[in-house]
């Protein structure tokens, strides 16, 4: 027989700051839901052992880990250490609070239990990482991280995301155009049959990617033959995972603005990376989704692609039967990556 559930209650504090903007939860590091300023949500979850958090943007919690037993539900409170009040504002504490959601990004969001919730059991210990001998190189597997992304509109940040993923990744793991295409390779095919080795591909967004036009003035997009456009295609038709990256301050397109194969994009959960002083915090973050997207050793199995909800297209939580934004049956989900 099942365990019964246990539940957790979330409040959101109001600050003077972020009243209008909904901060996304996670729980064991996956999204879970939104919640708004002053607002309480529960979730149902399996009793035992989680982490929960909160993020907005490039800022996230530092992951609050609880034991819950079976029926047990806990309370806790969430929020941004912003100044409280327009008073607060002006004052050296909340000059203070401000100074430090730049300096000390890490801090900026929480999430605690309520002061009169007492404590949850400690989870048990976990097993201690070991690392590989010195000398030993972890295993990499060519062309797994697939890196799409538009000459003109992105190539120098391009460069520095793949400098970075080299460093994590290995070179050989990493396959970008410029750097990968034998001399006298028909580009169509080697693209189509390197995405079909792929683990995930991370498609760079920035503010002219939308709308580039050839020497004729035709938007790239809407041309069958645009290399961009095949390596998207490709990768939805062969439900290969996709990580949108937004870069030079762009935005996501709407599903109407693109053409009609690549319009499940739009619905993709993307991460922005912005310039300096926060240009490799968002790599960061681009790192954590990759190694929670892959391993580059092992295939991805089918029945682990991510799946949205086909009514709002929110993020489908696994072994849920209604969607946790909207509410409405996960039957039909469509599987995006």
């Amino acid at each position: 027989m099942n365990n019964p559930p246990a539940f957790i209650t979330l409040r959101r504090n109001k600050t003077s700051s972020n009243q209008l903007r909904q901060f996304t939860i996670t729980l064991d590091n996956q999204p879970v839901g939104k919640i708004k300023s002053g607002q309480t949500k529960q979730f149902k979850v399996p009793a035992g052992p989680h982490l929960i958090g909160i993020k907005l943007d490039l800022y996230k919690s530092r992951p609050l880990q609880i034991h819950l037993a079976p029926n047990q539900t806990l309370e806790l409170v969430c929020g941004d250490r912003s100044p409280e009040n327009l008073k607060e504002i002006f004052s050296l504490k909340g000059i203070e609070k401000s100074i430090n959601s730049v300096i000390k990004p890490g801090q900026y969001l929480y999430v605690e239990a309520t002061a009169d919730q007492p404590p949850s059991p400690p989870p048990q210990a976990a097993a201690p990482v070991t690392s590989p001998p010195a000398g030993v190189a972890r295993k990499k597997c060519s062309g797994s991280i697939f890196v799409s992304y538009r000459r003109e509109d992105s190539r120098e940040i391009t460069g520095r995301i793949c400098d970075r993923l080299i460093s994590e990744f290995g070179r050989e793991t990493i396959f970008r155009d410029v750097d990968s295409i034998p001399a006298g390779v028909d580009f169509r095919e080697h693209i189509s049959n390197t995405i079909d080795h792929c683990h995930v591909l991370v498609a760079i967004i920035g503010n002219q990617w939308l709308n580039a036009k050839n020497p004729k003035g035709e938007r790239r997009l809407e041309l069958a033959t645009d290399p961009l456009r095949m390596e998207i295609e490709t990768a939805l038709n062969k439900a290969i995972p996709i990580i949108p990256v937004l870069v030079k301050n762009s935005t996501m397109p709407d599903a109407d603005e693109l053409p009609e194969s690549l319009q499940l994009l739009a619905y993709l959960n993307a991460i922005p990376i912005p310039g300096e002083p926060f240009f490799h915090n968002g790599v960061d973050l681009l790192i954590e989704a990759l190694n929670k997207n892959i391993s580059p050793d092992t295939p991805i199995p089918p029945g682990a692609r991510l799946r949205f909800c086909i009514h709002c297209g929110t993020e489908l939580v696994a072994g849920n039967r209604f969607c946790i934004q909207c509410g409405q049956p996960a039957d039909g989900g469509a599987t995006a990556r």
